[in-house]
């Protein structure tokens, strides 16, 4: 007997595929996706679904259904989860933006010598060129 991944085709099963929608397929990757970071999570603590199942005072077919990735998640369930096996599920904490790269930006201002009669000069406009990475469209600003 082998076990193989062999390939499976079927008209069905293709009609099927094509009906889910992008969203539903993002969606149901990060169940499966959850559900595989419990299962590390277990196995580095050397637990069996039963262990979990104790845990989180459950049977052990839910502990089931939760690992087949398809179970949509209380919020509730989750933050236990993550209480007793240790591990972060669910990034509440915003984090900070790291600048990964900057730009050279050229500022040109343009002053009217004629003065104002509180003694300030007029500045009609004050120009910014777009940095090369972006854009090198022209944009004025009113001062």
């Amino acid at each position: 007997m082998s076990n193989k991944a062999r390939n499976y085709t079927s008209d069905i099963l293709d009609e099927l595929l094509s009906e889910i929608t992008p969203e539903e397929q993002r969606r149901t990757d990060k169940r499966m996706l959850l559900a595989l970071k419990i299962e590390k999570a277990m196995k580095a603590k050397n637990w069996k679904k039963g262990d979990l199942a104790r845990e989180m005072n459950k049977k052990p077919s839910v502990i089931t259904k939760w690992l087949s990735g398809t179970h949509n998640f209380e919020s509730n369930t989750l933050f236990e989860l993550e209480e007793k096996l240790g591990i972060t599920l669910v990034a509440l904490e915003e984090k900070k933006q790291v600048p990964t790269g900057y730009y050279q930006v050229t500022v040109q201002s343009i002053v009217n010598s004629n003065q104002t009669d509180e003694g300030k000069y007029n500045i009609p406009s004050l120009f910014i060129y777009g940095d090369s990475f972006k854009t090198n469209n022209l944009k004025t600003y009113g001062c």
